[in-house]
């Protein structure tokens, strides 16, 4: 099947929105933003909340009618056929360190069915996106996941092996990880961005709300990889657009280049 025109405009907007997002985003980056902590000790900023704002006001002009759900300013429009969901910035505790290892996450879903979705790494000026049958990009060319076939020849991605201990997974992981070539704590949305760009094989994350992990079920597949939650699953919404688990830490995440999928998923079954 080939994408439509209508499609193709919905992943232009999303473009466009997360342009605007890394130029907010960017005035404020490695300068001295007030840090609040949230009541699940997570941090937030004015570079967090000024930039879902400025895609939601984006949205309500380019496309009037769609609902949101975002991380910073909660659902609107639930009911409504199409919902944008959005990380304004994904890996806050990267920005607020000075680090450029975290970028803008959207995905645009049409009664749970994905149509379009991006990474965008402001700091890094790069983005990896993906419309529904019309493949997967980089910066503007076609892209695909790795073609590396096992565990042994990987290169392994996580965010802290803390929050692996803590959700139960810490001796999994740790046989992940001396099973596998490398491995790297390259994590939040940068991991996925270079396991899409076929840079490393893959990324595991066991404790991710919604917004997290939006755009990856279409953007793996397009680009010829794999996403899953841990034990299996695909699907984030169900068939009436509704979310499959609570959107706040409901999900586990699982990406990979498709062909070292199964082995590494065997190991959390033990």
């Amino acid at each position: 099947m080939a994408a439509t025109k209508e499609n193709l405009d919905l992943l232009k907007i999303a473009l466009k929105a997360a342009e605007l997002a890394q130029g907010n985003i960017l005035k404020y980056f490695q300068n001295d933003v007030g840090v609040e902590w949230k009541a699940d000790k997570t941090p937030v900023t004015i570079a967090d909340k000024s930039t879902e704002e400025l895609c939601r006001e984006f949205w309500a002009k380019e496309t009037p009618g769609f609902g949101v759900i975002g991380e910073e300013m909660g659902i609107e429009s639930p009911d409504a056929e199409y919902q944008w969901v959005i990380d304004p910035i994904d890996g806050t505790k990267a920005f607020i360190h000075g680090v450029p290892l975290f970028g803008t996450l959207i995905a645009l879903y049409k009664r749970g069915e994905a149509i379009a979705s991006l990474i965008r790494i402001p700091a890094m000026n790069t983005a990896v996106w993906a419309m529904k049958d019309g493949g997967a990009f980089l910066d503007g060319r076609s892209v695909s996941c790795s073609k590396v076939s096992t565990l042994a020849d990987s290169l392994v991605l996580s965010g802290t092996v803390n929050t692996m201990e803590t959700a139960g997974y810490g001796e999994q992981y740790a046989a992940v990880r001396r099973a596998a070539r490398l491995h790297r704590g390259w994590g939040d949305c940068y991991g996925y961005y270079l396991v899409a760009a076929g840079r490393a094989e893959l990324m595991i994350d066991p404790v991710v709300s919604l917004w997290d992990i939006a755009p990856y079920p279409l953007l793996f597949k397009e680009a010829g990889g794999k996403f899953t939650t841990l034990d299996g699953k695909t699907d984030l919404f169900d068939a009436n657009g509704k979310p499959v688990a609570p959107i706040y830490e409901g999900y586990t995440s699982f990406a990979s280049n498709g062909l070292v999928h199964d082995e590494v998923a065997n190991y959390f079954k033990k």
